[in-house]
């Protein structure tokens, strides 16, 4: 870990005010974008490659957009390679940079870009790659905040990145790693929401998962595992149509069964059917398989908990005990630690054991400056998340009656095309016709004269 440290150390960005952007040609922006190529697909590989790079001369000649490009992709390295931040404030002044290229000034800068994709503040017209850059600058930084716990900062910051993508990229470009990147977005809300108990807005991000994720998958067993989320949030919204449709949906869409994401549906398949089936001794037999396979003491633990609420529904109160106590005492997830607990005070109480039901009690006093922290922390997400979807449905309004507008434009230009056309058309038929009246007269006029001339003529005869 310390060799990531004096990484991010090593590539020192000198912070000049002006704003350059040079073309990625050559030299160290040529070497960055390698590096940044190579991360999409080996994470491992590229963060060898920018420890190379960051202790070669190259590094100490970078300008200041090579500078903050290369804080980003540090940044990213560390997180995709499950390292800590450790340059948090070269990656706030990034993400600083970055807005002032594209026109944007901190959180509602998004605002200020049009539905073709142009920032109007000051007339910029924004470039694929430095709007990229700087989403993804905002999507670091929001790393960095879940990292910090501040997740109301966190989620301000994912919804930048989608605002800045959305605003800049037509959905016809959110291709490739683009739409990898929109995904993945989209699932660092779906972790958070979910964490927080809030299954509508984690349904919705999972669901724009999903699309993103059909254009440029994320990893083989992705859809599947996002479509056992959504199974589980109607499962918690006591929704069990829409359980059923994905789970199925789940399991065809598996490529590989010797995975967690099967053992983890397959547990939550055996708790839905147990809870609306009510056969308790298939669901129990499914659990301990599951239980039985699992790779890390972790998983184990988390299929016991399962496995004690089914036994403590079920009354049988001496299995459930057996259950719970390997979680309280082995669990290293508080909410898990902290429910067995519950489950094993009431199972004492019942039994009439005071000892053992003031242990857990001791363990389980509800905090309730925590608690209200809590209920606060989630009133700010929704309120974060119901004003983006509100600027989303702002814009594709603001979209809709753009096209309505050139739709009308265009039907002016063609009415008006059309009536200068009749218009000309009508003046050459008056035209051709009063020609044609002249010509007629004319040759009267002729004829008459042609007729004195010959009366004339025979008279002098």
């Amino acid at each position: 870990m310390s060799l990531l440290v004096e990484l991010a150390m090593l590539v020192a960005c000198s912070q000049p005010t002006k704003v350059e952007v040079p073309e990625p040609v050559e030299g160290p922006t040529l070497v960055l974008s390698q590096i940044d190529t190579l991360m999409w697909h080996q994470p491992d590989s590229a963060l060898a490659v920018m420890m190379e790079f960051a202790a070669s001369p190259e590094a100490d000649s970078l300008d200041v957009f090579e500078g903050h490009y290369c804080q980003v992709l540090v940044a990213e390295l560390l997180f995709k390679n499950d390292y800590a931040q450790s340059n948090r404030t070269e990656v706030l002044k990034a993400v600083r940079y970055f807005d002032s290229i594209v026109g944007m000034d901190g959180a509602d800068a998004c605002d200020k870009a049009d539905a073709r994709g142009v920032a109007v503040q000051k007339g910029v017209s924004v470039r694929e790659r430095e709007a990229f850059l700087a989403a993804r600058a905002h999507y670091i930084n929001g790393v960095g905040f879940y990292e910090q716990g501040d997740l109301a900062n966190a989620c301000t910051e994912y919804l930048n990145t989608l605002r800045i993508m959305e605003s800049h990229f037509s959905e016809k470009e959110l291709v490739d790693k683009k739409a990898r990147f929109m995904a993945l977005t989209y699932g660092r809300l779906l972790d958070m929401f979910k964490d927080q108990l809030m299954p509508e807005s984690a349904i919705y991000c999972a669901k724009q998962y999903l699309l993103y994720n059909q254009i440029a998958p994320t990893s083989l067993n992705a859809k599947a595992n996002i479509l056992y989320q959504i199974g589980l949030e109607y499962h918690i919204l006591h929704q069990p149509d829409s359980v059923v449709f994905y789970y199925d949906a789940a399991f065809n869409a598996l490529h590989d069964r010797n995975t967690i994401v099967y053992r983890d549906l397959m547990a939550s398949q055996a708790l839905f059917d147990y809870y609306e089936v009510h056969d308790t001794i298939k669901a129990l037999d499914s659990l301990k398989s599951m239980a039985a396979q699992a790779e890390s003491e972790t998983e184990r633990i988390s299929r016991y908990s399962t496995i004690g609420d089914i036994y403590l529904n079920a009354r049988q109160f001496d299995s459930a005990k057996v259950y719970l106590k390997a979680v309280f005492d082995f669990s290293n997830d508080d909410i898990g630690k902290k429910l067995a607990a519950k489950a094993l005070h009431d199972i004492a109480i019942g039994e009439g054991d005071t000892l053992k039901a003031n242990q857990y009690a001791q363990f389980i006093i509800e905090d309730v400056a925590a608690a209200a922290e809590s209920q606060k922390r989630v009133s700010q997400l929704n309120d974060l998340f119901q004003q983006h979807l509100q600027w989303k449905q702002d814009r594709a309004e603001a979209e809709k009656q753009q096209v309505a507008r050139l739709r009308r434009n265009r039907m002016i230009v063609v009415v008006c095309a059309l009536v200068v056309v009749a218009a000309l058309l009508a003046w050459l038929l008056h035209r051709r016709k009063m020609r044609q009246q002249r010509d007629a007269a004319s040759q009267q006029m002729e004829a008459v004269q042609e007729a004195h001339r010959l009366e004339k003529a025979s008279m002098s005869g």
